[in-house]
């Protein structure tokens, strides 16, 4: 068997995929963030996950997708079909899918190297024909009735719980099996999920008042299957302020969960639970930021989901997380709470429930909480809420709903 030939010049064909892909990200940031199915339609050939890929930089789009993008974004075409050129004329084989592939060539028939020669004279190739054909059927035959009893066998000698597949159906194989917090880069500030708290990168955050909510900066919905989105820095954010992201990946796949920004901060993982019909919630916090403006934006990278629901709000006034607490439930009941499992706060401690649900009636938090805007696709909703500690005692985030849920409390100091 011929060895698989080395790709050399891999390294380079990445990045400049990469590259190529971040420069489409900006493209539709200064369009506005349209979503991708809106740009599908304004495309009209080119499907809102295609475009979707192409902006993911997991390969060079063709050129009949990027120009669906840029116009869908409004860019300048020929411009744009320069910079594409550029690209695949250095890195030829990124741009796979636009390059034909040489088809093989005609098979011939292979001589059987055990036939005689007066056979092949003659032109009877029938028998050693028939003869392979019977040699097949038996190998297949036989290869069945082992499979069959080895099956047989092990069901009845295995009466233990049925084990579960390491992925739904619907989940790409690629994907993790466990859910798994987000690792730091190399040399960065490590930020590890509970318990314990998040360390902040800046520790220029002030012990003052008692924590406050300031903003909602980022926030985002889509019915989209895909794996990341970024959003835009809606309203800057202040030097020194923490960044607390909530949301809700519907129907979602097992896997790792990241949130970076243009300033090269990474948020750690505080909260996270799934529900019985795999939709996921979950908080993540980064402490200390610098300072944000309109022209950053923020990056949320997630396994396979069928929906999204992301909201970033800016708190004053906290530098690490204390703990978290988290519950599930299905529809019919008449209440959420995260108080299975225990979650002790102090008395100024920044409380943040938050709350995915799908059908039923929409979560109500008990009294005493502040509801931030609520985030709605059709019946799915993330609703997040915060208060402050008023005593040193055992917390938990709790309201009314009668849909299938998954809520997670974080507690901040």
């Amino acid at each position: 068997m011929a060895e698989r030939e080395s790709r050399p010049g891999e390294p380079e064909r990445v990045r400049a995929a990469e590259d190529f892909a971040a420069e489409l990200r900006r493209l539709r940031r200064e369009a506005g963030q349209p979503s991708f199915r809106t740009m599908a339609r304004k495309a009209g050939s080119i499907s809102h996950t295609t475009l979707h890929e192409a902006a993911s930089g997991s390969r060079l789009p063709s050129w009949p997708t990027t120009r669906a993008y840029v116009q869908a974004c409004g860019g300048d075409e020929a411009e744009w079909h320069r910079r594409w050129m550029s690209t695949t004329n250095e890195n030829p084989a990124t741009d796979a899918d636009t390059r034909p592939v040489a088809p093989p060539p005609p098979a011939t028939p292979a001589e059987s190297p055990a036939e005689p020669s007066t056979s092949r004279a003659s032109g009877n190739t029938e028998q050693p024909l028939h003869r392979h054909r019977l040699w097949t059927h038996a190998v297949s035959l036989l290869i069945g009735t082992l499979l069959g009893v080895c099956g047989t066998l092990g069901l009845v000698a295995f009466r233990g719980p049925v084990a579960q597949s390491a992925l739904p159906q619907d989940c790409p194989v690629g994907d993790a099996a466990t859910h798994q917090p987000a690792e730091p880069e190399a040399g960065s500030a490590a930020r590890p999920a509970p318990p314990g708290p998040l360390p902040a990168t800046d520790h220029t955050a002030s012990a003052g008042p008692a924590p406050s909510w300031v903003s909602r900066p980022a926030f985002d919905q889509q019915i989209l299957s895909g794996t990341d989105v970024v959003l835009p820095v809606l309203s800057p954010v202040a030097r020194g302020d923490a960044l607390v992201v909530t949301m809700m990946l519907t129907s979602t796949c097992p896997g790792k969960v990241t949130v970076t920004d243009t300033q090269g901060d990474r948020f750690g993982i505080v909260g996270d639970v799934t529900d019985s019909l795999r939709h996921r919630v979950l908080v993540l916090a980064a402490f200390g930021v610098p300072a944000l403006t309109t022209a950053d934006a923020i990056h949320v990278s997630y396994p396979h989901s069928s929906k999204y629901h992301v909201a970033v709000d800016e708190f004053h006034g906290i530098s690490a997380a204390r703990g978290s607490a988290h519950a599930s439930g299905e529809s019919g009941g008449t209440a959420f709470t995260t108080s299975a499992t225990p979650l002790d706060c102090t008395a100024g401690d920044l409380l943040v429930g938050t709350v995915g649900t799908n059908t039923g009636t929409a979560p109500e938090f008990s009294p005493g909480w502040t509801t931030l805007p609520v985030l709605r696709l059709s019946s799915y909703r993330l609703t997040t809420a915060h208060q402050v500690a008023a005593d040193s005692a055992p917390c938990a985030a709790t309201g009314q709903t009668t849909a299938q849920w998954g809520a997670v409390l974080a507690a901040f100091h």
